[in-house]
């Protein structure tokens, strides 16, 4: 009993030896087992690899064939009249009458209003009396200087009298010419500012008259289409009441707006029969060059990592994602190239895989004919 006291008492006072033994005990058990490299190969046995097991993804395919079309440029402009004039009163004096309704068609020398002649018939009688007087003083001077009678200054004197009341002929003339409002060009009245009764200056509105034959749509393209236009290009237009034209390209600016760096276009279409108006929102498509494209659903577009807009399609079960440029677009889908001639796309499932992916291609039962047009949604 005493031996086993001083025993405690010893190791007691040498607590790292209790601590040294501990360890080399642990160390000896944990030796006496199997490694922990061999317990994970035996728990790996024992679960199944699920990586190695794992499915190919399923895809649904579609093969789309290309198709030789235009590439278009599509703008908004509006429509606007070929040429606009405001008529405006030459003479002073009061409407007497007025010939023109607002709204109707007019054609070129048509009188749309007339001003009262007041005193300028009047005017005219008394100048052309006063001419025949001046010209008998002019012929007599004229005589006289030649005999030698009448000095050159006198001479002069009815040559500038005479001049002076022809030239007030020629004015009163003019001024009752301008009491009669013409179109000057063929067309229609759209605004007619005066009634009969009113009282006008030189300078007033009368009429305004708008040319919309043919009628043009402005628009303004970037820097990088004008170079693909040129005068006399043919151009589809769509208003936005729904009716349909085509015109052709009759003017490309020269000089590009400081502002939003575009230049200005304008398309001439028909419009004899006014039908069509001045003001209206449209969409102009201009055909440019002929190449091969391939029509599909704007909802099988994608991005890739960088942000490129392109196409999933699958090339021997892999996955491929394609850059493509979009060149037209139409009511049903949109048309593209950068896929070639023909290329099968993922039509459903594309939002699972990535490019490089290995997958199960399942292809639709699409007619051939049909396919460059025929747009799934997916």
């Amino acid at each position: 009993m005493m031996k086993f006291t001083l025993n405690s008492r010893w190791l007691a006072q040498r607590p790292y030896l209790v601590a040294t033994l501990i360890t080399l005990v642990l160390v000896l058990w944990m030796a006496s087992g199997p490694s922990v490299a061999e317990q994970k190969s035996a728990l790996k046995a024992q679960i199944p690899n699920h990586n190695e097991e794992q499915l190919t993804a399923k895809v649904k395919v579609e093969s789309r064939f290309g198709q030789d079309i235009h590439k278009t440029i599509e703008l908004y402009g509006r429509t606007e009249p070929d040429r606009i004039t405001t008529l405006k009163a030459e003479v002073r004096g009061k409407i007497v009458e007025v010939l023109a309704k607002r709204g109707s068609k007019v054609t070129k020398g048509q009188v749309i209003a007339k001003i009262a002649l007041n005193s300028l018939p009047a005017q005219l009688a008394r100048s052309q009396a006063l001419l025949t007087q001046r010209e008998v003083e002019y012929q007599g001077a004229l005589k006289l200087n030649k005999q030698g009678y009448q000095g050159k200054v006198h001479l002069a004197q009815s040559y500038a009298a005479l001049e002076s009341v022809k030239a007030e002929i020629y004015s009163l003339e003019l001024d009752i010419a301008n009491t009669v409002i013409k179109a000057p060009f063929t067309g229609i009245l759209n605004t007619r500012y005066v009634e009969v009764g009113d009282y006008v200056a030189s300078g007033d509105d009368i009429a305004m008259i708008a040319d919309l034959d043919p009628l043009i749509v402005r628009a303004h393209v970037t820097e990088q289409q004008i170079s693909q236009l040129s005068v006399g290009q043919v151009a589809q237009v769509t208003l936005l009441n729904g009716k349909q034209a085509q015109g052709t390209l009759r003017y490309i600016a020269s000089v590009g707006d400081d502002a939003t760096n575009t230049f200005k276009i304008e398309v001439a279409i028909d419009n004899k029969n006014s039908q069509l108006l001045a003001g209206l929102s449209s969409e102009l498509s201009i055909d440019l060059a002929l190449m091969s494209a391939i029509k599909i659903s704007p909802a099988l577009l994608a991005l890739d990592e960088q942000g490129n807009i392109g196409v999933k399609s699958v090339k021997e079960s892999i996955v491929q994602f394609t850059p493509i440029e979009i060149i037209k677009s139409d009511s049903d889908g949109i048309w593209l190239t950068g896929l070639g001639e023909q290329a099968d796309i993922i039509v459903l499932g594309q939002g699972f895989v990535r490019a490089g992916d290995k997958v199960e291609a399942i292809f639709d039962t699409v007619d051939n004919k049909t396919a460059a047009t025929t747009v799934t949604q997916e």
